[in-house]
């Protein structure tokens, strides 16, 4: 099982797709991103709230073809 998100999914106009074997993974490539590309702070990032929206937005997937 693997497990994505994608940048869309939050609202952004990004094609950026994270694709991990492991939600913990998933959440720290997604977050590098977030901060590297969108100006996103590690404060922001975990914030319960945001954390909650993020969570919910996770698909679980069959592989990870999107690596």
């Amino acid at each position: 099982m693997a497990f994505s998100i994608a940048c869309s999914d939050m609202g952004l106009n990004c094609s950026y797709v994270a694709c991990n074997d492991t939600k913990e993974e998933l959440m720290n490539n997604a977050g590098k991103h977030g901060m590297e590309v969108h100006g996103y702070t590690e404060e922001q990032l975990n914030d319960p709230e945001m954390m909650k929206t993020i969570n919910g937005l996770i698909k679980e997937e069959g592989s990870c073809e999107c690596k």
